[in-house]
C-alpha cells in the first residue's frame, strides 16, 4: 500500500508540473535559445577562470573571479558576455530573484539578460537557481577581474557556482567563423515522476550550413551542477548532437536514408559533464564536425539522476578558406 501510495503521488505530481506548471519544472522545458548568429574572423573563447562554489552570500559580502583571456595582442573584441551563475537564492524559506551587483575594474555593470529556473512544485526548498548576463564587450581585456555583490539590505542571500566568460574576437590571419551563442537556463532531474526523456533539453541552431566548407565544428555546452556526485561514482547525463533523444521510432528506417543522402552521422555521448564540491559547473567542449548537417542543426543534454540546470550552447564553425 505504501509503494502505491508513493507511485499515485509521483504520478499526480509529474501531471501538476505538466499541465499546471509549465513555466518551471525538472523537465526540459526552458531549453536555451539563440540570441546571437554572427560570422567573423576571428576565434572563440569561453573559461570559467578560477570560479568555485561560494557558499552562502550575505549582504554587502562579495565573490570574485580572474580569468586569463587567451587572444593575440592584435585582436578585437568583437562580443564579450559575463555570466553569474547563482543558486538558493531565497528569504528565508521563499525562492526569490536575487539582488547581485557585478562589479569590475571599470565600475557596476547593467544586467543585459536574466534567466531563471526552479522546480515548479510545492515542496521544501523550491528556491530559484539562474544566470545573470552582463555585456562587457567593450570591458574585457588580456587579464579580467569581476566580483559578485549581494546588495539587498532587506536580508535575502543566495550561492554563487562562479562566473562563465565568453570572449568572440576579430584576429589578423584568424579563419572565418560562424557562431551560434545560446543562452537560458533549464534545470533538470530525472526524479519526482519527469523521466529522463522528459528531462532533456533540446537546444537549436537554426539555418543553413555548407557542409563542404567546413574545416571544424565545435559545440560547447556549460551546466552548472552537472556531473557533481559526493559518492565519486560516474555522473548521469548525456549529449547528443542530430540526434533525437527517442530516435524516430518507427521512422528510423528514414532517419538512416536521410544521414545517408545528407552524408552526416548522429553523436551520442554519456558522462561529459564532471565537476565537484569546488568546481560545481560541468563544461563539455567537443568536436561534432562529422555530425553537422545542412541546415538547422540541434543538440539535446539529457539528465539520468545527475541534477542539472542546462545555462550555455556555443556552435562556432571554422570554414575552409
Amino acid at each position: 500500500m505504501q509503494m502505491r501510495s508513493r507511485t499515485l503521488f509521483r504520478i499526480a505530481l509529474a501531471l501538476c508540473i505538466l499541465v499546471s506548471n509549465v513555466s518551471a519544472s525538472y523537465a526540459g522545458d526552458k531549453p536555451p535559445n539563440t540570441v546571437f548568429h554572427d560570422k567573423v574572423e576571428g576565434k572563440i573563447f569561453f573559461s570559467l577562470g578560477d570560479s568555485r562554489y561560494s557558499g552562502v552570500i550575505n549582504y554587502n559580502e562579495t565573490y570574485t573571479v580572474n580569468v586569463d583571456v587567451v587572444m593575440p595582442k592584435n585582436a578585437k573584441v568583437k562580443l564579450a558576455r559575463l555570466y553569474a551563475y547563482y543558486v538558493w537564492s531565497k528569504d528565508g524559506n521563499i525562492g526569490v530573484y536575487p539582488t547581485m551587483e557585478i562589479i569590475d575594474d571599470d565600475g557596476i555593470l547593467t544586467e543585459a539578460a536574466n534567466y531563471t529556473d526552479n522546480k515548479g512544485f510545492v515542496g521544501l526548498y523550491d528556491f530559484f537557481s539562474g544566470v545573470n548576463v552582463y555585456d562587457v564587450t567593450n570591458r574585457v581585456g588580456e587579464n579580467y577581474q569581476a566580483a559578485i555583490k549581494n546588495a539587498d539590505a532587506d536580508g535575502s542571500t543566495f550561492c554563487t557556482q562562479g562566473i562563465g566568460l565568453l570572449v568572440i574576437y576579430e584576429c589578423q590571419d584568424c579563419p572565418l567563423v560562424e557562431y551560434w551563442v545560446n543562452e537560458g537556463a533549464d534545470m533538470l532531474y530525472a526524479d519526482y515522476g519527469i523521466t529522463p526523456g522528459m528531462a532533456t533539453s533540446k537546444i537549436y541552431f537554426n539555418g543553413d550550413v555548407e557542409l563542404k566548407n567546413i574545416k571544424k565544428a565545435s559545440l560547447i555546452t556549460a551546466a552548472p551542477s552537472a556531473g557533481y556526485t559526493a559518492s565519486g561514482e560516474t555522473a548521469h547525463n548525456r549529449l547528443y548532437f542530430n540526434e533525437e533523444e527517442s530516435g524516430l521510432g518507427s521512422f528510423s528506417f528514414l532517419k538512416e536514408l536521410l544521414k545517408l543522402v545528407f552524408r552526416y552521422e548522429s553523436g551520442i555521448w554519456s558522462d561529459v559533464y564532471f565537476s565537484n564540491d569546488i568546481v560545481q559547473i560541468g563544461v563539455d567542449e567537443r568536436d561534432v564536425s562529422n555530425y553537422m548537417k545542412p541546415s538547422n542543426n540541434f543538440a539535446a543534454v539529457q539528465d539520468n539522476y545527475d541534477y542539472m540546470m542546462l545555462t550555455n550552447a556555443i556552435l562556432y564553425i571554422e570554414e575552409n578558406r
